[in-house]
């Protein structure tokens, strides 16, 4: 009855406070950098002091840290607060906001369990409610990294009881549950299911691609979709991208790397989402800074303080929309003060383009590792690498409209990324990987050849056994709308089951939902188009095509295929 009564009154709280603006940094630029838990030692805070002046320097005044449930209750009668008390009072000191990470124990898997996560929450969220605003309820709870056996049901329960003892203990905090592995639309559809969606202020999502970089990950499309999805459950709610990276283990990686980092946070920033890049630290490769002391970084640290110095940090970036483009260049438009706009270009694949700007004079343009851009009568040319435009003027610059935006999906256009699996022979295709993405599912001979439908490339598979396939690139997907596969398939003394399929994967990547394949060809036949249409499941997310020829003792070749939304 107590916990019904505590719930009910958070809930009233929250209902009031909905209208009220938020008590934090509105800035979209964050990090998952500090990391406190590793520095609780001899001069462990003069460290972390140093990491709040690299970031600073970078113009990034959010961290996302763990108050780890171990650390602070070791034992069932001891609270130990005092490294946290000390990395609060620093981070407060230096000016930097901070996203709290409720994580710890064992899963919480009964009633138990769930109501001492709830002492801990309230005791965390009491205690630095001055300075933390913002919470997090686990971590990626929708894989089994982070929680044993993942089961949304009983997520839901635990957010419902640390809703609760959030609110109870500081009803003007921000309460953010999910934090889900990938955009994790199943995992909000399971909350909303199980009735916990009035138990949070926001969603979080670890966008992590499995794509090359996040204009073929479907990066902008694939935020809206997460937004179509909350918004049929009643009140909106923002979203936060609390953990989302790109990694450059070598030199020659770092310009790529930096170009994807920047990319990332303005696609981000004008969906209005709050992002926090995993992470700051080198970490396995993804992270921007290599060392502390002396400081050492990689390129994307440059091109990261370019970034906020121009469009504005701490404090919230304004986003006007996009100006009209050549097919196959992005350019966003920012406001500054008055009149004054910035705008930040970059072509959509590695073919150099030309943009003709309607301003034709005063216009300056930097690359986003410092170089400078000739720009000549509002003229330039634009590769991959983003291009920074300054001293654009609202005034003169023309139409600026979210209608422009390039990944707005065109009917008829084929969403797969090299559809015709064009490359040279013996290489595999960009976009396409034998045995599927995490290449197990590779029973057989797979092959890149010239035999294609007009001497192109195309892919085979032989002599195989199960399961084989070459699998695309996962592309969103809407469940409301319906999706249409084309593709030619040769066959030549083909046995088994050859066919393209539709493969559905859920919001964490990772699990089938459903599929649905074309007709199957067996035999020797030249090439042979085949087709299938299908709806998503309402829990899908992404969709990868599969080029599928198992059990088959000849060999079946593929070519052309193209997948387009109605």
């Amino acid at each position: 009855m107590k916990a019904t009564i505590i719930l009910l009154a958070a809930l009233a709280v929250a209902a009031a406070s909905a209208a009220v603006k938020p008590n934090y940094d509105q800035s979209p630029f964050g990090v998952n950098y500090l990391k406190w838990h590793y520095f609780d030692r001899p001069g462990g805070l003069d460290d972390l002091r140093t990491r709040m002046k690299i970031m600073k320097d970078a113009g990034i005044y959010w961290d996302r840290d763990g108050f780890d449930y171990g650390d602070i209750h070791p034992k069932p009668d001891e609270w130990k607060w005092d490294h946290y008390d000390k990395c609060v009072a620093l981070a407060k000191q230096e000016g930097i906001n901070l996203i709290g990470l409720l994580l710890g124990g064992p899963t919480p898997r009964d009633e138990a369990q769930r109501k001492a996560y709830g002492e801990y929450v309230y005791r965390v969220v009491n205690r630095y409610k001055d300075t933390v605003k913002v919470w997090e309820i686990w971590n990626e709870p929708n894989i089994p990294s982070f929680w044993k056996d993942p089961d949304v049901k009983l997520y839901t329960l635990l957010v419902k009881e640390a809703y609760a003892r959030a609110k109870q203990a500081d009803p003007t905090c921000t309460v953010l549950i999910g934090s889900t592995s990938g955009p994790g639309q199943d995992w909000f559809n399971g909350i909303y299911d199980n009735g916990g969606w009035d138990c949070c202020d926001g969603i979080s999502i670890h966008p992590y691609a499995m794509a090359a970089n996040p204009i073929e990950q479907g990066l902008d499309e694939e935020l809206r979709l997460v937004k179509k999805c909350i918004s049929k459950f009643g009140t909106p709610k923002p979203i936060w991208s609390t953990e989302v990276g790109w990694r450059a283990r070598t030199p020659q990686q770092e310009e790529a790397q930096a170009t994807r980092i920047v990319q990332t946070y303005v696609i981000h920033a004008a969906n209005g989402v709050h992002m926090d890049y995993f992470c700051m630290d080198d970490y396995d490769g993804w992270g921007f800074v290599k060392r502390d002391k002396p400081l050492e970084t990689k390129l994307a640290y440059g091109s990261v303080k370019m970034l906020t110095d121009a469009l504005g940090s701490p404090g919230a970036v304004r986003f006007k929309g996009y100006l009209r483009m050549p097919a196959g260049v992005a350019c966003y438009v920012f406001a500054r003060k008055g009149n004054d706009r910035v705008l930040v270009v970059w072509s959509n694949d590695d073919k150099p383009r030309s943009v003709q700007l309607a301003q034709k004079t005063g216009l300056i343009a930097k690359d986003i590792l410092g170089r400078p851009v000739r720009i000549t009568g509002g003229k330039l040319e634009v590769g991959q690498t983003p291009v920074i435009v300054y001293g654009a003027d609202a005034r003169r610059i023309g139409k600026v409209s979210g209608d422009f935006n390039p990944y707005l999906r065109k009917p008829g256009s084929n969403l797969l990324i090299n559809p015709s699996m064009d490359s040279a022979p013996g290489n595999e295709p960009h976009g396409w990987t034998p045995g599927r993405f995490f290449r197990s599912d590779n029973k057989g001979t797979f092959a890149t050849t010239n035999d294609g439908r007009a001497g192109s490339t195309c892919v085979s598979i032989s002599n195989s056994t199960s399961p084989a396939a070459w699998d695309a690139s996962p592309i969103p997907v809407d469940p409301d709308k319906t999706y249409t596969l084309t593709g030619w398939i040769k066959t030549k003394a083909a046995t088994g089951r050859n066919v393209i399929g539709l493969f559905w994967y859920n919001g964490s990547q990772w699990h089938v939902v459903g599929t649905v394949c074309t007709a199957a060809l067996t035999g020797t036949h030249d090439w042979t188009r085949v087709t299938v249409t299908a709806r998503p499941p309402r829990d899908a997310a992404l969709v990868r095509v599969n080029l599928i020829s198992e059990n088959n003792s000849g060999t079946t070749w593929f070519d052309d295929v193209t997948m387009t939304e109605q």
